[in-house]
């Protein structure tokens, strides 16, 4: 006796089914995606995936890398221990300010959540020049505090102020021996530190350079 073979509407019915159990699987499987607040909320050794802005890093001898990115919209940090692997370490091609995004195991060690990962669990979403802006130095100071940065602004007023381009925040620019009043009303991409002024209470871009935007 022959066997009937399966019609083609049969087959494509089967093959959804497949496809969809497959897409299920995957997604059940997928590492979460999550905030930098909500990781003080999962188990140790859940795989996450995170973004945030670097503000801060050290390298040590043994290879061994670590990373401290913040949460734009609250300011909350976590620290990230990145571990050598194959890929170059992050300190050979982030800079402070970039938004990265890591891969890697959550520890709750001692209630401080961290996230441990290795070189190839790190990568660069944006630099700098497209994610600070002065609103966010400005809130967020304390982190960036003395720090070399690269920012993105409209230069004002004979070059004394940079402002972000909604034009409702600004910081004093201080920029002996670089001129910069050529540059006013013009976009720009200022390389400088942050500083706090005590003698005037005031944050000021201590300028390095200035280019067109």
């Amino acid at each position: 006796m022959s066997q009937k073979l399966p019609t083609l509407p049969t087959l494509a019915l089967i093959l959804i089914v497949l496809l969809g159990s497959i897409a299920l699987l995957g997604a059940s499987s997928a590492t979460p995606r999550l905030e930098i607040p909500q990781i003080s909320s999962v188990d140790d050794g859940t795989s996450v995936v995170v973004s945030g802005i670097l503000v801060d890093f050290h390298s040590y001898d043994a290879g061994v890398e670590n990373l401290v990115l913040m949460d734009p919209h609250s300011g909350i940090t976590v620290k990230i221990v990145c571990y050598r692997g194959i890929g170059p370490s992050p300190s050979q091609y982030v800079a402070i300010g970039d938004e990265l995004l890591v891969r890697g195991e959550v520890s709750q060690y001692k209630s401080s959540p961290t996230v441990f990962t290795d070189n190839e669990g790190v990568s660069v979403l944006k630099k700098a020049e497209f994610v600070l802006t002065v609103k966010l130095l400005s809130t967020n100071w304390a982190l960036f505090e003395g720090d070399e940065i690269v920012i993105r602004g409209v230069m004002m007023q004979s070059g004394h102020r940079l402002y972000d381009h909604d034009l409702e925040h600004s910081i004093m620019v201080v920029s002996d021996g670089v001129s910069v009043s050529q540059f006013d009303d013009k976009e720009v991409l200022v390389t400088c530190e942050l500083r706090y002024d005590d003698s005037i209470m005031s944050l000021t871009l201590v300028v390095e350079s200035v280019h067109i935007a």
